[in-house]
């Protein structure tokens, strides 16, 4: 074991500490005072981030799954036919957008003509939450976890 640890090709990828501190070295628990313009923009920075940011991304979230329930609990409700069918197709469009702006992520789909049609299969690579919101973003899929 020793051997492997310390052949040459190991050694080259150990991550290597920095001398000084920067916006980029967030763990480096050796902080070094270089400037007050710098450390304003680091704390200009976590205040952003934090304060305003975070609870954006938040109510974001809670938006989307709140409309989510209320959305699909009303439509449930209604007679079956293709205005349920319709609204409730907009309704889960329109939760998961918003869910998937919680999570800041920006979308690019390529090749839509070869997205699921009805009664079509759409399999992730990964199965996670995260995954069944960006897929629900795009369309209105029955999703299996396995």
């Amino acid at each position: 074991m020793e051997t492997i640890m310390d052949d040459e090709v190991t050694k080259r990828f150990s991550a290597e500490e920095l001398e000084s501190w920067n916006l980029l070295s967030r763990t480096n628990y050796n902080f070094q005072y270089i400037s007050l313009r710098l450390t304003i923009l680091w704390g200009l920075g976590v205040l952003i981030r934090y304060c305003f940011l975070l609870p954006l991304r938040i109510a974001l979230a809670f938006t989307g799954i709140g409309l989510l329930v209320v959305g699909t609990t009303m439509v449930g409700y209604l007679p079956n036919g293709r205005f349920k069918e319709f609204l409730s197709k907009h309704v889960h469009l329109m939760c998961y957008r918003i869910c998937v702006r919680a999570l800041t992520a920006i979308i690019t789909y390529h090749n839509r003509k070869n997205r699921p049609r009805n009664g079509g299969i759409c399999v992730a690579n990964h199965t996670s939450p995260i995954d069944v919101i960006i897929l629900a973003s795009d369309g209105y899929y029955a999703m299996v976890y396995s």
